[in-house]
């Protein structure tokens, strides 16, 4: 008899959550290599929306859409905050249901994801150990990796994974079960995820690589993947196909970190399947692309081959951190990619723009003159608020720069909140700037033009005054 192990995706505890195409892939690919090695494998994801024990949630643009949401307690750390603190995902009653409908498992393996969703985690954590009591529960994921010692100390879990856990939990599994290692799983192979889980699979995150080759002050890439490698191109397409003409899904997310790299050799590669094999198929690319790597023909193949959501990664103008950024995302790069995707088709207002606020030694002229330039091309502006993580350089420039605590609870690096004590940039300013970015993006849509005389040019002007005078005129 096949040994069972129960893998479970937790709620999100935030103040604000969305469905961007969100799937434990890591989770799913760690089932792949137990059910290669002879195990069975069963699965709750709290976060799929359209679980059949879910009430009917309707569908948004793209397959993307709102989790259902419980509004419970604010941690003590997070009172202060003038918002609603809510679980997303399944209610609790149909979580409880879809447990009791598991035989008894012989190991639980649960993932975690944004380091301060880690509240997910322990609730999870907990129901188990009262409806499970002995079985042997494994945590890993980003948080897990991230905060690997607040993990092993706060959650409960018997077990924490630190890294990739493919070959990791299968190994740890093994020896909990008495088993030998006997998968054909190689930590060369990319396994595909289990997604025969999902009764209902309305999109598909994609993964042509893994790691990135820049390494940016605040981002954890090069933590949770220290090397980047590209899978085969041939391997993507047959993952494309499968899923296409199989599961019908017609929502491919690229969740790549450097999607671009190499792309006569890799992405252009995968295009050219797909134009030529005519896949009537989105794409969309949540992470944000490289805009340095577009060119003239690759925004041509980008449009023949239905990309539909496009980011763009810029984060700033200022030059100085576009160099440590291994330079990119320059301004001029910024433009030409835009001019490219305006001549294959796209329109500049439906192009998101990254811009990054927040950084421990960024002031605020430079987050807006960064949207400001986004804005005078003709694009959105999707302002995103830096969080602090573990191990990157701009957590060490934040515990010295600003005196933040070394052991800060993973709750207060959630970006939905200002997660820095600066007199230099309020919490005031902070929701200023995320203002003005509503300001410009709904001047895109109803064509409105900031950069001439008019009363609302005006207006855009005195916005950042109000900002400046209120920091000092720095």
């Amino acid at each position: 008899m096949k040994n069972k192990i129960l893998m479970i995706n937790p709620w999100i505890y935030d103040f604000a959550a969305y469905d961007f195409w969100i799937k434990p892939v890591g989770l799913l690919s760690v089932g792949n290599s137990l059910e290669k090695a002879g195990y069975q494998t069963f699965l709750i994801d709290c976060m799929d929306r359209f679980h059949p024990l879910n009430p009917k949630l309707k569908k948004k643009k793209y397959g993307t859409g709102k989790f259902i949401r419980t509004e419970v307690e604010k941690p003590l750390c997070l009172k202060h905050i003038p918002r609603k603190y809510c679980r997303y995902g399944m209610p609790l009653e149909f979580f409880m249901k879809a447990l009791a409908e598991i035989p008894q498992p012989d190991v639980i393996l649960l993932t975690s994801a944004m380091t301060y969703w880690y509240p997910g985690v322990i609730f999870a954590i907990q129901i188990l150990k009262q409806k499970f009591p002995g079985i042997p529960i494994v945590l890993g994921g980003i948080y897990a990796t991230l905060c690997y010692d607040h993990a092993v100390e706060r959650t409960g879990a018997d077990y924490v994974i630190k890294g990739p856990g493919e070959t990791a939990a299968l190994t740890l599994v093994d020896s909990l079960t008495g088993n030998a290692f006997n998968s054909d799983y190689n930590a060369g192979n990319f396994p595909q995820p289990t997604y025969h889980h999902y009764q209902k699979l309305v999109s598909v995150p994609i993964f042509t690589s893994y790691g990135c080759p820049y390494r940016c002050s605040f981002c954890a890439s090069q933590l949770l993947s220290p090397k980047f490698i590209q899978r085969n191109p041939g391997e993507v397409i047959q993952e494309i196909e499968y899923f296409y003409y199989k599961r019908h899904v017609r929502h491919f997310a690229f969740s790549d970190d450097a999607l671009l790299i190499d792309q006569e050799n890799h992405l252009s590669i995968i295009m050219d399947a797909v134009i030529e094999k005519n896949l009537k198929l989105d794409f969309h690319t949540p992470n944000g692309i490289h805009t340095q790597l577009i060119t003239r023909d690759l925004a041509k193949k980008m449009f023949r081959s239905n990309f539909k959501t496009l980011r763009l990664s810029y984060e700033t103008s200022d030059r100085q951190r576009q160099a440590e950024m291994g330079s990119k995302v320059t301004d001029d790069g910024l433009a030409d990619a835009i001019d490219y995707l305006e001549s294959a088709g796209y329109r500049r207002k439906d192009l998101d723009v990254y811009v990054i606020m927040g950084l421990p030694d960024q002031h605020c002229e430079e987050v807006i003159t960064s949207m400001l330039f986004v804005a005078s091309l003709g694009a959105k502006v999707r302002l995103t608020s830096f969080s602090p993580i573990p191990g990157t350089k701009d957590w060490d420039r934040a515990i010295e720069l600003h005196n933040m605590p070394d052991d800060l609870d993973p709750l207060l690096t959630n970006n939905s909140i200002f997660p820095l004590s600066r007199a230099d940039f309020s919490n005031e300013i902070f929701e200023q700037i995320k203002n003005l970015s509503k300001v410009l993006n709904y001047g895109l849509d109803h064509r409105i033009n900031f950069f001439d005389k008019s009363e609302i040019a005006k207006l855009v002007k005195q916005h950042f005054k109000e900002i400046k005078t209120e920091i000092g005129g720095r």
